[in-house]
């Protein structure tokens, strides 16, 4: 129960016992005694907020109980408390400026950071991960732990976020979610909040992953990956296509610049519809629907990719 709580409890049982003679209390008392409830409320909050108004407010408190009952029989007149109450608030701003770099006075800073993990070894042949962002950085790659399943760490800001991380098991089969929103009314933050995903290269994976306003690194390059679904709107995204299994990625973009690193031993092959800006075509050969790269009859794994797009940009890397 709150300490302020209690006071007006106490306050309350004073009055009503004076309302019928059992105590005599007269009105003045009852007045003093509530405002040193109110200074005592604010001023016990020094003890976690070390402030000179919270310390002020403790030292006035104090005062006022002792004119009230005339404590060592003490008793101020009406300007010698309004002068009292600002010795208070002098000595309270002169003991916190002094004594607020030491330890005795260091505030405790609250923090509104929330970290959310996984972490699973490998007890799965199939791992399904969904990812629903915005205002978020994104970083995918594989895990070079031989028996790690899956560590994926979140981290955001509670007062501008609502995310959540889950983890479930069906037949073989890992299913992740990973999920962080910006709260109603937050249009952009200084600090966003941040996503790292690590799997396990042996088993299969599928993705789909909804991105707004997001930064993301999807490094497939040693995963097995079968599957990806993109939708993705006002976000910069670096893709590196799977080198050890063939893939198929499909893409919807929306005003978003898509960077794609294709390792050398990779071939690419490109279906597009909408408006999309290329920045290059280096290694790439039209076709009559798609663009494939010059390397598609020798290279040992494939990765297919439908782009639906309005307004964005392609560029190709090869590693």
């Amino acid at each position: 129960m709150k300490l302020g709580a209690i006071i007006a409890i106490f306050l309350g049982v004073l009055i009503i016992l004076s309302g019928v003679d059992i105590i005599d209390i007269s009105f003045w008392l009852i007045v003093e005694l509530i405002f040193a409830a109110a200074f005592l409320n604010n001023g016990i909050k020094v003890f976690r907020d070390f402030t000179g108004e919270h310390l002020g407010s403790l030292i006035f408190s104090g005062v006022l109980i002792i004119d009230a009952f005339a404590l060592w029989g003490i008793r101020w007149t009406f300007w010698q408390l309004i002068l009292a109450l600002i010795g208070s608030y002098l000595i309270g701003w002169g003991v916190a400026t002094t004594f607020k770099n030491t330890r005795f006075a260091k505030r405790r800073v609250k923090t509104t950071r929330q970290n959310l993990s996984v972490s699973r070894p490998l007890e799965f042949e199939r791992q399904k991960l969904d990812i629903d962002t915005n205002l978020t950085k994104v970083l995918l790659v594989d895990s070079e732990k031989e028996n790690v399943g899956i560590e994926t760490n979140l981290s955001f800001d509670k007062k501008n976020f609502n995310g959540n991380l889950q983890y479930d098991m069906k037949n073989k089969e890992a299913i992740i979610s990973a999920k962080c929103k910006a709260r109603a009314g937050v249009s952009s933050v200084l600090s966003k909040s941040r996503l790292d995903i690590e799997l396990s290269r042996k088993a299969f994976l599928d993705l789909t992953a909804h991105l707004d306003a997001a930064d993301v690194v999807f490094d497939f390059s040693n995963l097995r990956l079968e599957n990806a679904k993109i939708t993705t709107n006002l976000s910069r995204i670096s893709l590196v296509p799977s080198k050890v299994h063939d893939s198929r990625i499909d893409i919807g973009c929306e005003v978003s610049s898509l960077t794609l690193r294709v390792p050398s031993e990779v071939s690419v092959a490109i279906h597009h519809q909408g408006e999309l800006n290329w920045s290059n075509f280096d290694n790439m050969i039209p076709r009559e629907d798609s663009y494939v790269s010059k390397n598609i009859s020798t290279a040992e794994h494939n990765c297919q990719l439908f782009i639906k797009s309005d307004m964005s940009k392609l560029a190709i890397e090869w590693i």
